[in-house]
């Protein structure tokens, strides 16, 4: 697999997913607005979906190389964990994603929010987590020099949430949903042979469009993906905060 970029061309933001379509169906739309403007933007699966339902691992890496280039990703790699056997305490597994952390050296990471109905979700958070942390361990041996990202967000799956950040990703609706369509053999009931999963009815991507104009109506606009933070975020001008967009008072009562 490729490797990551050289240590001195840092990622401003990362998206981690257990499986090779998880970070586009949750947070696809943040990630082509970062792209367009102007961020190096990556994507790390933690595994190559060896045990879905339908689709192979090659099918899938092909598809997945696809949905990051309609996102304007920097780079996608693969950390080669297995699926279904993600462990947040093996130490090998561990090794693998400080690895990658230390040379990707993104400034904001983005991964699974701990609760959730996919076991290995809660785990590609967890070994996230841990990763980021003992990556700036100078004594902790892995290959690359110390680094921790500056911040950390959970996006949502599987299971919704409170959010304390809300992005406004609108215009990146059309971007995500071709990313989303990318990923066919398992959203789409194209592929020959196919099985039904709860990914590939009908009405699935009505389901996540819905779910952005929830979450997008929080901030009073039409789509918006959620984030949450378990650390106060710091600002050193209310710029951005007056900027932010914010439903106007009595929209939802009259």
């Amino acid at each position: 697999m490729p490797r990551p970029p050289a240590a001195d061309k840092p990622l401003d933001l990362l998206a981690i997913g257990a499986h090779p379509d998880d970070v586009d169906i949750s947070c696809g739309g943040t990630l082509a607005l970062a792209a367009t403007q102007g961020y190096a933007v990556g994507i790390l699966d933690l595994t190559r979906g060896e045990l879905g339902t339908n689709g192979t691992p090659e099918m899938r890496a092909s598809e997945a190389a696809e949905a990051a280039r309609i996102l304007g990703a920097a780079g996608r790699w693969n950390a080669g964990l297995p699926d279904g056997g993600i462990r947040s305490q093996d130490p090998e597994q561990e090794r693998r994603v400080v690895e990658q952390l230390r040379r990707l050296r993104p400034a904001i990471l983005l991964t699974h929010f701990p609760q959730d109905r996919h076991p290995d979700h809660v785990q590609a958070s967890l070994i996230s987590e841990r990763a980021s942390y003992l990556a700036g361990l100078a004594r902790y041996k892995a290959d690359g020099d110390p680094f921790r990202p500056s911040a950390r967000f959970y996006y949502a799956s599987r299971v919704g949430f409170h959010p304390t950040l809300v992005i406004d990703v609108t215009e990146m609706w059309e971007k995500k949903r071709q990313a989303m369509l990318a990923h066919k053999s398992q959203v789409t009931q194209e592929v020959p042979g196919v099985a039904p999963t709860q990914l590939n009815q009908p009405d699935f991507l009505e389901r996540i469009e819905s779910r952005m104009r929830h979450y997008g109506g929080m901030i009073g606009v039409r789509y918006g993906e959620p984030f949450f933070s378990d650390a106060p975020m710091g600002a050193r001008s209310l710029a951005p905060i007056f900027g932010a967009p914010r439903p106007v008072p009595g929209a939802f009562t009259g």
